[in-house]
């Protein structure tokens, strides 16, 4: 076989013949077992597999047969001749082939299992003793047909020592096996191929067998497989499961670990409200102020790389990869930090407490509407369908409450309004990589002639207010997470209520974040992406 992987790109079929699959084994075998050299197809029997063991080379004949019976193999069935004076009977064919190193193995494969007359030969070769039921076989074998020898000069007694009965089931059974180990070794390479593609794998496989099989004894080349011509196949068939993985890999699956405490999570069913509250917690009786900027910055590659670029990430190119998104960052100088420590609150608590999907890299891009069109976009699965989040963030600082207030209403308007909409999905189409995500359902709402009612069925509007708690502002205290539901409650039912009228055909979801000192968190923040 000169070239092992013109068969790569053959599709699957169906007609393989159990002997395919016993010698598809044999080859995954070599895989796994670095003593096995090479496995011929049809050259000295059926299949014949080459070892290397405490430096002596030894040669494994194997007879596949496939007889279909419902009673177990006989001593009289393994030595009944075909014709009576030729060497034609099962046992002595497999003797025959041995004809070259002198470390002969035999072994036979077959559905079905042998009586107590044959019993011994199940055993593993390693484990017999040599004075027990496998010397009693081999003396009635060589009495049987004292005369036949094999051209190493090996008699029947030399094979019922050396040879192995091994019983295996139907075909649907031994390719199930097969498969089974196929994706155990190419977890062993660092592969993880999907149920096709191992299919995939194994169907290529089986047609470089036949192909073995078929070639002529005059050619032996072609008829054998060895372990590094099988590596080097089975190595860029690894590296194509590798780059599919990558071209549809699921980055988003992950939500990482959990930071936040929920303390505040109040509906409101008639208006199509919630407002919910995350608590950032203290360590040593400190708010964990610098831990929450630490935090927020893990989240950044997410905020501000494709999927497909998270999706080649891996222990190589992770700094790389970070390093390149921390510069989209720096280099996008119309978001200013405050901004960004408020859409990575939001995108990490959709993350990890919502399992949203985001659309990627929205936070940088530029549109005609400015600032009208929002940062988080997020693909949130319910049991009623995807849901569309279009997220909008607040520091509560320098302004009222009541000014904040009168500002998020407006800016809800404006969302709602039909131009805007239209542009949010102008952007998410340009912007997302579905092969990446999950989330399916919504899809058909983004259709260029679909009317812009579709995204409003499934819109949410997740608004978050981060803003300097009254409560952690006078320091740690055994009740204070009880201090800051209420604290969250009464700022919730007022925020609810602000709400205006021509929202309430969507949904709101309004997230408390309470912060000690949100100019320490935003200082701390600065500093940690190198923006101080």
């Amino acid at each position: 076989m000169d070239d092992i992987s013109d068969a790569g790109g053959v599709a699957a079929r169906i007609g393989f013949k159990y002997q395919d699959h016993v010698a598809a084994s044999f080859v995954l075998d070599m895989l796994d077992d670095r003593r096995v050299v090479q496995v011929e197809c049809e050259t000295s029997d059926d299949i014949t597999r080459v070892l290397h063991q405490d430096d002596l080379q030894i040669v494994e004949y194997i007879q596949v047969k496939t007889t279909e019976r419902d009673k177990k193999w006989t001593s009289t069935e393994l030595t009944a001749r075909a014709t009576k004076d030729s060497p034609t009977s099962l046992v002595e064919k497999s003797l025959l082939a041995d004809k070259h190193q002198p470390g002969a193995r035999f072994r036979i494969v077959t559905r079905r299992s042998v009586n107590a007359s044959l019993a011994a030969l199940l055993d593993p070769i390693e484990r017999r003793e040599a004075a027990g039921q496998i010397s009693v076989l081999a003396a009635k074998l060589k009495a049987k047909y004292p005369k036949t020898l094999s051209s190493n000069g090996h008699d029947l007694a030399y094979w019922a020592q050396n040879a192995l009965w091994d019983v295996r089931s139907g075909l649907e059974h031994i390719e199930s096996q097969n498969l089974q180990l196929l994706n155990r070794i190419a977890e062993e390479f660092g592969a993880n191929p999907t149920y096709s593609q191992a299919k995939r794998i194994y169907s290529d496989l089986l047609l470089l067998v036949e192909a073995a099989a078929a070639a002529t004894r005059r050619n032996k080349i072609k008829k054998v497989i060895t372990r590094t011509m099988i590596v080097d196949w089975w190595s860029a068939r690894l590296a194509e499961v590798r780059a599919t993985a990558a071209a549809s890999a699921k980055p988003y699956r992950i939500r990482g670990t959990s930071f936040f405490i929920e303390v505040h999570n109040v509906p409101y069913p008639l208006e199509r409200r919630q407002a919910l509250g995350y608590d950032a917690q203290y360590e040593r009786k400190v708010w964990r102020s610098l831990q929450l900027s630490q935090y927020l910055v893990s989240w950044l590659a997410e905020l501000s790389l494709k999927a497909s670029e998270l999706a080649e990430i891996d222990q190589l190119n992770l700094k790389q990869k970070l390093d390149a998104g921390l510069a989209t960052i720096r280099a996008q100088r119309t978001l200013n930090s405050r901004e960004l420590l408020g859409e990575a609150l939001l995108h990490a608590i959709l993350r990890h407490y919502f399992g949203s999907e985001p659309v990627a890299c929205k936070l940088f891009h530029r549109s005609r509407l400015g600032d009208r069109i929002t940062r988080n976009a997020h693909i949130v699965s319910r049991q009623q369908g995807d849901q569309l989040w279009l997220g909008r963030t607040y520091l509560l600082e320098d302004e009222g409450e009541r000014e904040l207030l009168a500002r998020i209403a407006d800016d809800l308007c404006e969302s709602l309004a039909t131009e805007v909409l239209q542009e949010e999905r102008q952007v998410i189409i340009q912007l997302r990589e579905p092969q990446h995500l999950t989330s399916r359902s919504l899809w058909d709402a983004f259709g260029s002639g679909t009317p812009i009612d579709r995204i409003l069925e499934m819109l949410c509007i997740p608004v978050l207010i981060a803003y300097d708690s009254a409560v952690l502002g006078v320091g740690h205290s055994e009740d204070y997470q009880q201090k800051l539901k209420s604290e969250i409650a009464k700022f919730g039912d007022r925020f609810v209520s602000s709400l205006p009228a021509q929202t309430a055909e969507v949904q709101v979801h309004i997230i408390f974040v309470p912060v000690e000192n949100l100019c320490v968190l935003v200082d701390q923040f600065e500093k940690e992406i190198g923006l101080a």
